[in-house]
């Protein structure tokens, strides 16, 4: 009777041994890394960026490949069903990862059930009006607003863009109307705010510092603790009291189901170009990217966090899912 209960312990611990070898050798083949987006957008910018030097650390081709369509609907489909043996990646931002399962009433992903790798950095985002408007801070903002109810106008590109979302924030928040105007896209509710069209927007700070400096718009507030290396004498919502912090970011994740060790790993490869202050100034501050890193289990506290404060944002700005 215990030579019969030696196998099923010897098998065990032979596949064990098996997924530690892989592990190891990991890769030895190309990796794929899925962009569900369009080129030149944050994730793009990012995985482009570390492929060549993942490649040069690992030894193996990151082919990065976009696929575009349906608010990251497609990309996230073929993404989730890849198989998980850590040869398909995904470096993506929170709409298809958050935000989408609010817009939409079914979809054929479950982002809960990818495999967090890392955060690489979060989007950096400020508050700006146009120069006119007789208001230098998000509190003289807020006053302004208070004083003249639907009459500020704050512009956005959507239902349920970040802009919009936080409209709906401050308006709960503070007991103020703002008059709100949708464009298509990010870059026409630019332009109509430098052109003065709208008299406020939330955007990337590297974006509104041109504008700033040349004296047709100002910053009033910066999202999160700290303030932007764009923006260094516009206040932080940190400093001004304010601990919400909801803003775009990018990570890079496994489909359902990848094994801890390749996570571990890839986690491990990808920390050290988001510490590399060199890798950080040249590709990520441009593009208005904080870095982060920190481990998977960090990263999946920070996506439920996020998740739970999308829930909440889009309730306020009457979301309605399609």
């Amino acid at each position: 009777m215990k030579n019969y209960l030696r196998f099923p312990l010897l098998l065990a611990l032979l596949l064990a041994g098996s997924a530690a070898i892989q592990a190891q050798t990991y890769p030895v083949k190309p990796v794929h890394v899925i962009i569900p987006g369009a080129a030149g957008a944050p994730p793009d910018v990012m995985a482009r960026a570390m492929a060549p030097m993942l490649q040069q650390a690992m030894g193996q081709p990151f082919v990065v490949e976009n696929r575009v369509g349906a608010n990251g609907i497609l990309g996230m489909e073929a993404f989730s069903r890849s198989s998980p043996d850590g040869y398909t990646l995904m470096v993506a931002n929170g709409a298809p990862v958050t935000l989408n399962q609010f817009f939409y009433n079914k979809l054929p992903y479950d982002s809960r059930e990818l495999a967090p790798i890392i955060n690489i950095g979060v989007i950096a985002a400020a508050i700006a009006a146009h120069a006119s408007v007789p208001a230098n801070g998000f509190r003289e903002l807020i006053d302004l607003a208070r004083q003249k109810p639907d009459t500020i106008i704050w512009a956005n590109w959507g239902s349920g863009s970040f802009p919009d979302l936080y409209r709906a924030w401050a308006q709960n928040t503070y007991n103020v109307v703002f008059r709100d105007v949708p464009y298509k896209t990010p870059d026409q509710a630019m332009n109509a705010l430098v052109a003065g069209e709208v008299n406020v927007l939330l955007n990337t700070p590297g974006l509104f510092a041109p504008h700033v400096r040349a004296g047709k718009l100002k910053a009033l507030a910066t999202i999160g603790p700290r303030r932007s290396v764009h923006l260094p004498d516009t206040p932080s919502f940190g400093e001004l009291g304010i601990d919400l912090d909801f803003r775009g970011w990018v990570g890079a994740f496994g489909p359902p189901g990848t094994p801890a060790d390749i996570v571990q790993k890839m986690n491990a490869e990808m920390g050290k170009l988001v510490r590399d202050p060199a890798f950080v100034a040249k590709f990520l501050t441009p593009a208005s990217v904080e870095a982060v890193g920190g481990t998977p289990e960090e990263f999946a506290a920070f996506l439920k966090k996020d998740r739970e404060t999308a829930a909440r944002l889009t309730k306020l700005a009457n979301v309605k899912p399609q």
